[in-house]
């Protein structure tokens, strides 16, 4: 069967599946709920823990939260509805990261806000979304979110958005032990509908960029390959990022221009500080391409993005590339490009909103017939972020 573009639940249905699951698990009505979208990144891949530039939208894909007093003392339960698992978070074990990984994100929201004096009570919590696992579409700041602005609706106690995104950040930097850089969490908190956000990694700062998308679609499809890899060479990237920042005498690469890079003698540090550098320019003409409506260009600078990551940056794959070749050279879209970490995950395509559907399922097809099985394909558009959603829950 060839693929179809997977349907896209909205967030009043996962909230009332959150809330219907919640009622089985723990025999109580929610009373309290809280939601986060998903993210993806024009471009601009990275370039965040590099102090640099990127350009991410939030997408209309939610993780959802219910939650309810719990009967137990001490401890959180939480049940996933997408990995079908219930898993126990006890306050005597806070300190030492949870043996699931996926709960320690929510376990370092809760250490974050306890180190600012908010004390999380025992919990029951459903986790509902659609916001597809291992694609590099940050399910993972999703979570963090969520549970921040849960963990205030709880207590009544609320922190600035810029201090939410800092205990995400160092939720998922000191609990879950990834070095991540500030993209994900910021744009999951603070995107606007129907645009996308030029981020200042250097500082934290954004301004909105108008996105109508009234004429171009933007297709996410899933390589099929969870990017397990990505954690590790996620650290070792940013460990080369910095050692050619030394070697060039500044704190990060974006103190460095093109004519700076021949003085790198190493050429693995040479090509990373390369994809760095230019991916930074690449967003600054991305920008000016949106407010122009010239998709022609965006679409070549996402081209030159992914190769850029596949030669100098070493994160793609055998399977994102052959996406981006069938969505570029056989489907004629307007560009491509891996999204995410690499090695795995997701391609984003932009392309005429009237060639959606056969554009997907010609990409699917010659997939299917070249890798073995068929890719997840998306439709996404751009979103609020979490703190503009839970004010409207």
């Amino acid at each position: 069967m060839l693929p179809m573009i997977v349907p896209n639940p909205s967030l009043a249905s996962l909230t009332e599946s959150a809330s219907d699951a919640l009622e089985r698990f723990s025999g109580c009505t929610p009373t309290w709920f809280a939601a986060a979208p998903g993210r993806v990144n024009l471009i601009g891949e990275h370039t965040d823990y590099n102090a640099g530039w990127a350009l991410p939208i939030a997408i209309d894909r939610y993780t959802v939260l219910a939650a309810a007093p719990s009967g137990e003392t001490g401890q959180l339960r939480v049940h996933s509805l997408a990995l079908e698992e219930e898993r126990v978070l006890s306050w005597e074990a806070l300190d030492t990261p949870h043996p699931t990984a996926w709960m320690r994100y929510l376990q370092g929201v809760i250490v974050q806000y306890r180190r600012k004096g908010i004390e999380c009570p025992a919990l029951d919590i459903v986790v509902a979304s659609s916001v597809p696992l291992g694609a590099g579409l940050s399910s993972s700041a999703a979570l963090e979110l969520a549970m921040a602005h849960l963990l205030e609706s709880v207590t009544g106690q609320s922190l600035s958005s810029a201090a939410r995104i800092e205990a995400s950040i160092e939720a998922e930097r000191q609990t879950a032990g990834v070095p991540c850089g500030v993209m994900d969490q910021t744009v999951v908190e603070s995107a606007h509908p129907e645009h996308a956000l030029l981020l200042d990694c250097a500082d934290n700062t954004f301004i909105p960029v108008p996105f109508h998308q009234a004429d171009v679609a933007l297709l996410v499809i899933h390589s099929g390959i969870s990017h397990s890899l990505a954690q590790s060479a996620y650290a070792q990237r940013r460990d080369e990022c910095e050692r050619g920042a030394r070697a060039l005498g500044v704190s990060t690469l974006r103190e460095v221009c093109l004519s700076d890079l021949p003085a790198l003698d190493d050429e693995l540090l040479r090509r990373r500080a390369h994809h760095v550098v230019s991916e930074n320019a690449r967003v600054q003409r991305s920008v000016a391409a949106l407010q122009r409506g010239d998709w022609d260009t965006l679409g070549t600078l996402m081209v030159d993005s992914h190769t850029s990551l596949r030669d100098d940056y070493a994160v793609s794959c055998d399977e994102l590339d052959v996406l981006v070749e069938l969505a570029v050279v056989e489907a004629g879209v307007y560009g491509a490009r891996l999204t995410g970490g690499g090695f795995g995950g997701c391609v984003i395509v932009l392309i005429d909103t009237e060639r959606l559907e056969a554009v997907a399922e010609s990409i699917g097809r010659q997939y299917a017939e070249r890798v073995g099985w068929a890719p997840l394909c998306y439709r996404i558009q751009s979103a609020a972020g979490a703190n503009e959603l839970c004010a409207a829950l």
